[in-house]
C-alpha cells in the first residue's frame, strides 16, 4: 500500500465523499413526548441512553468551539497531558502554538494549519521541551502526517540528551510505539509498550500505555492479555486523567467489540464521546467513537441512533479531509446505511491510501460479508484471501484468524434459508453479543425457549456455537 503525504492529497480525499444529510432523526426523536419515545424504545430503534450523546451530535458540528488566549490554553484536550497548574504561569510562545495546533485539530478544522504550526514548532529549538513535542508530534499524527511525525520521533531518538529524563524517555517511547500502531504495525507498538511497563512508566503516562497497548494487543488476537491489562486499571474512574480515560474507554470498547460484547462496546463509545463532546472535541481523527457506537447500534437493531451517528461522522470526516477518518466513517456508513459491496469498496480505496492497515482489514472483511449476502461467493472468498493474506503479512492475528475461520465456515446458500423467522432474529441478538437472558427479555420469550431455538440454529448452519456464529457471513435476517 502507498501513502501519499501532504494535506492537499487528503483534501481530493474530502471532496470525492458525498455531503451527508442531516441528523433530523435524531431531532424528531428528541422532539416527541416521552410516550411516543417508549414506542421507539420498544421497537428498538432508539435507547433513552443515546439521548444526552445524540443531543450533542446534533448541536456539536455547525460552528468550532473558540478558545483563546494564554489562560485558556491548556484547557485543551489532549491524551496524556498532564492536569493543569493551580498557578497561572507563562507559556512559551511555541508551546502556545503547539496547544494551538492541537486545538484546531480538536474541532477538526484547518488541517493545513494544523501541519503548519505543528513542523514550525518541531524545527525550533523549543522541540526538546516534551510537552511543546508531545503537543505538536500528536497534532501532526491526527492530521495522518505519519511520516513526518515519525521521524521526528527518530530525530529524538538520536538526540542523546533528548531521553535524559524518564518523563523525556516515556513520552518518545508512547509517541513511538502509537505511530507504529497507526502506520500498520501492532507487534512493534506492543513490544515497545511491554519494554516501558517492564522497567516502569512514568505515572502521567500509565494510564495511556496501558490504553494504547490494549489496542495493539487487540489486533495481535490477544484478546485474553489485553483483558488482562483493562483489569488492573479502573477504566471508570477519574484518577487517570481526562485524556487516559478517553482512551482507556475507547480501547475497552474495541475489546469487547472484538470479543463479540456489542452492547458493552457501545456502551463505552458513547462514555467515550460524552467526554470528548464536553470538552469541544469533535474531529473523528481524535476518536472515531460515533463510527464505533454506530456499528454497535446498527447490530442491536438501534436504526435511528445508528444511523445519526454515522452521517454525523462522515460530516465531522468529510470536513477534516483525513484519508484514515474519511475511510472510517465511510466504512461505517456503508453498513449501517446498507450501502452493499459497492459502498464498502469505496471506503477500501480510501483507506488503501492511508496507512490504515487494521481499518482496511475491517472493510475487506465486511466486503466479503456483503458479497456473500449478494450471492457473489466466489468474489467473496477471494477477498477473504486476501484480507488474510495481508493480515498474515502484517501480523493482524485477529484479521488472519477471522478470515481463516469464514472460509472455513463459509455457510451454504440453503444454511440460511432454513432458519426460522424466529431463529434468524434470536441468531442476530446471539451474534451482536446478547446473553440468552437479555435475548429473551428483548422478544418477550422465556430463557429455555431462547436456548431451543439457538440449538436449532446452530444444527441447520452445521456450526458448534456462538464463537462461530460471528464468523458467518450471510446476514441472518
Amino acid at each position: 500500500m502507498g501513502h501519499e503525504t501532504g494535506p492537499g492529497r487528503d483534501r481530493q480525499v474530502s471532496r470525492s465523499v458525498p455531503a451527508a444529510p442531516g441528523v433530523g432523526e435524531v431531532r424528531q426523536a428528541l422532539d416527541r413526548p416521552p410516550h411516543r419515545r417508549a414506542h421507539l424504545v420498544r421497537r428498538g430503534s432508539w435507547d433513552a441512553a443515546d439521548e444526552p450523546v445524540t443531543q450533542n451530535v446534533a448541536d456539536t458540528l455547525p460552528a468550532p468551539i473558540a478558545l483563546r488566549g494564554p489562560d485558556l490554553a491548556e484547557l485543551v484536550y489532549l491524551p496524556g497531558a498532564s492536569r493543569p497548574d493551580t498557578e497561572r504561569r507563562a507559556i512559551p510562545v511555541e508551546r502556545r502554538d503547539a496547544i494551538h495546533a492541537v486545538r484546531l485539530a480538536n474541532q477538526g478544522v484547518n488541517r493545513e494549519e494544523v501541519v503548519r504550526l505543528a513542523t514550525h514548532v518541531l524545527a525550533r529549538s523549543a522541540w526538546r521541551d516534551v510537552g511543546t513535542f508531545w503537543h505538536a508530534v500528536v497534532a501532526l499524527a491526527y492530521a495522518d502526517e505519519l511520516d513526518e511525525a515519525h521521524e521526528q520521533c527518530e530525530r529524538a531518538v538520536r538526540a542523546a540528551d533528548w531521553t535524559a529524563t524518564p518523563r523525556h524517555r516515556d513520552a518518545l517511547t508512547l509517541l513511538r510505539a502509537r505511530l507504529a500502531w497507526l502506520r500498520g504495525a501492532p507487534d512493534t507498538a506492543a513490544g515497545l509498550l511491554a519494554d516501558a511497563a517492564v522497567r516502569g512508566v512514568h505515572p502521567q503516562f500509565s494510564g495511556l500505555a496501558t490504553a494504547w497497548r490494549v489496542a495493539a494487543l487487540i489486533d495481535l488476537g490477544e484478546l485474553d492479555r489485553a483483558h488482562g491489562l483493562l483489569m488492573e486499571c479502573d477504566v471508570d474512574g477519574q484518577d487517570a486523567g481526562v485524556g487516559a480515560r478517553v482512551e482507556l474507554l475507547a480501547a475497552r470498547g474495541g475489546l469487547h467489540f472484538a470479543a463479540g460484547r456489542v452492547e458493552l462496546a457501545g456502551d463505552d463509545f458513547r462514555a467515550c464521546g460524552r467526554i470528548l463532546l464536553e470538552w469541544g472535541v469533535v474531529n473523528p481523527a481524535v476518536v472515531p467513537w460515533r463510527s464505533r457506537a454506530a456499528l454497535c447500534g446498527h447490530l442491536l437493531g438501534r436504526k435511528t441512533v445508528a444511523d445519526a451517528l454515522a452521517r454525523q461522522e462522515l460530516v465531522a470526516a468529510s470536513r477534516w479531509g483525513g484519508a484514515r477518518s474519511v475511510g472510517v466513517a465511510m466504512h461505517a456508513a456503508a453498513l449501517v446505511l446498507d450501502g452493499g459491496a459497492d459502498a464498502l469498496r469505496e471506503a477500501e480505496a480510501v483507506l488503501e491510501r492511508s496507512k490504515a492497515t487494521g481499518e482496511l482489514l475491517r472493510a475487506r472483511y465486511d466486503i466479503a460479508r456483503a458479497l456473500d449476502a449478494e450471492k457473489e461467493y466466489r468474489a467473496a472468498r477471494r477477498v477473504l484471501e486476501r484480507t488474510r493474506d495481508l493480515a498474515r503479512r502484517t501480523g493482524y492475528r485477529l484479521w488472519a484468524d477471522r478470515a481463516d475461520t469464514a472460509l472455513a465456515c463459509m455457510v451454504r446458500p440453503d444454511g440460511v434459508d432454513r432458519l426460522t423467522p424466529q431463529e434468524r432474529r434470536i441468531a442476530e441478538l446471539a451474534r451482536a453479543g446478547l446473553s440468552n437472558g437479555r435475548i429473551a427479555g428483548e422478544l418477550s420469550l422465556t430463557k429455555r425457549t431462547v436456548e431451543f431455538h439457538l440449538t436449532g440454529v446452530y444444527r441447520k448452519l452445521g456450526i458448534k456455537g456462538r464463537r462461530e456464529l460471528r464468523t458467518i457471513l450471510s446476514p441472518l435476517r
